[in-house]
């Protein structure tokens, strides 16, 4: 392979060391690095899942997707609830210190805890070599926030990941630079497959089918055989596979189509069919919410279940409207219809809504069987609401129904990122 003719850039890409985990020490005055700590969902639930642990924890065989119950209770381990809040707080943090050495085009938030940025152009203004400038960024996170950062760096995107998931978080100095010259004997020697960027273990199963078993046998096959298996995505990890990598943190990208979403898994299985709908209301009137806010207005609407796990399966299904809305009013029935055409009755422990296919909310077509007075005065009822839900919080107004015990809309308005704020 000829690498002289591709890009050959400065890409670091930046990883806080055990991100919660480490936040939740620092606003407890504790060293990240010396205490023993897990964030977990909910500290009043047993099974609670660990989203995070501090270095010393986990060599305790505690980590991430641990469960409350797994963690040993003693005076020297804490165990906490999240702080989305001060995470958040923390991470636009750290990307503002990371934006006084490249220029926004040149950042990418990959993750609340990771992040991307192109180099290239601004090295010779901080220091005299990629390592230098990565060891740089580190040492000023660590003086104003006390928290740990590694860096990878690399010649495009996909080795500066690489080489920060597969040398820089195990190195004494939390710094790798992965080159071409690198593939063959570090990019190569990656095991099992499925620890490899964007190689999932389906992927890595369908691969072995076609003999291949290693990231060098991937790296050295015919592109044409495993496009021929995997379509466009075969071409692309055959590329990953030689070290290649085109795309750019400056190129914009400008989806055709936007679509809007939100899904919950449920504390417990829901039998009571009234019930779940009154829970697909709460989800729709969200996301409704969201279109408002984007102006825009949709026309296809997924809705996804998931069963218990004691029966497992579920289904996903997509209706068009007759005409696009932000209206729950108007886009409840469809999503009735969904559910009652192919559900099953079995216990509910999920559920999602999409909707998609949107417009800008000014090109919507009005009908002329319909009261135009009375939907111009059903958005402006909307408006209201919205408003005083943005100026006072998502619980300022809800239905009469989310007040109900098995109604989740309060519990979830307190969130943030899925998790308590």
């Amino acid at each position: 392979m000829d690498y002289e003719y591709l890009p050959n850039r400065v890409i670091i890409c930046i990883d806080m060391k055990a991100f919660f985990a480490s936040v939740s020490c620092v606003i407890r005055r504790l060293d990240p690095l010396k205490t023993k700590l897990a964030v977990v969902g909910d500290t009043k639930r047993s099974g609670s899942v660990v989203l995070a642990a501090t270095p010393l924890l986990k060599k305790e065989g505690i980590k991430t997707g641990s469960r409350l119950f797994d963690i040993p209770r003693r005076k020297d381990i804490h165990v906490v609830n999240p702080s989305m809040e001060r995470y958040i707080k923390a991470s636009n943090y750290i990307s503002s210190l990371v934006l006084q050495y490249v220029a926004p085009e040149d950042f990418h938030a990959y993750s609340v805890d990771e992040l991307f940025i192109d180099a290239t152009a601004s090295l010779h203004l901080f220091a005299r070599t990629p390592e230098e400038l990565a060891r740089k960024i580190i040492n000023e996170i660590y003086c104003k926030t006390r928290l740990t950062a590694t860096a990878g760096i690399g010649p495009n995107l996909l080795l500066a990941k690489v080489s920060l998931d597969h040398e820089a978080k195990n190195s004494p100095t939390g710094v790798a630079y992965w080159r071409y010259e690198d593939i063959p004997f570090k990019l190569w020697s990656i095991h099992p497959m499925k620890d490899f960027w964007g190689i999932s273990y389906a992927t890595e199963r369908r691969l072995n089918r076609l003999g291949i078993h290693s990231i060098k046998e991937l790296a050295l096959s015919s592109v044409e055989m495993v496009r021929k298996e995997f379509g466009v995505l075969g071409e692309e990890i055959h590329q990953h596979a030689n070290g290649i990598d085109f795309s750019r943190i400056s190129d914009v990208y400008i989806p055709s189509s936007r679509s809007f979403g939100k899904s919950q898994i449920l504390f417990r299985d829901y039998t009571n069919r009234k019930e779940v709908e009154l829970l697909l209301l709460e989800l729709l009137d969200d996301v409704c919410f969201r279109l408002r806010m984007h102006q825009v207005v949709t026309q296809t609407i997924h809705l996804s279940i998931g069963y218990s796990k004691q029966t497992g399966g579920g289904f996903s299904r997509q209706k068009k409207m007759g005409r696009a809305s932000n209206l729950s009013q108007d886009i409840f029935p469809y999503c009735l219809t969904i559910l009652h055409k192919f559900d099953s009755g079995m216990p509910i422990r999920s559920i999602g809504i999409s909707l998609s296919n949107t417009s800008i909310q000014e090109e919507e077509q009005m009908s002329l069987f319909e009261d135009i007075d009375q939907r111009k005065k059903a958005y402006a009822l909307a408006k209201t609401i919205d408003e005083i839900r943005m100026r006072y919080g998502k619980n300022s107004v809800l239905r009469a129904s989310s007040h109900l015990e098995h109604s989740t809309a309060r519990y979830r308005n307190g969130l943030l990122g899925g998790h308590k704020a």
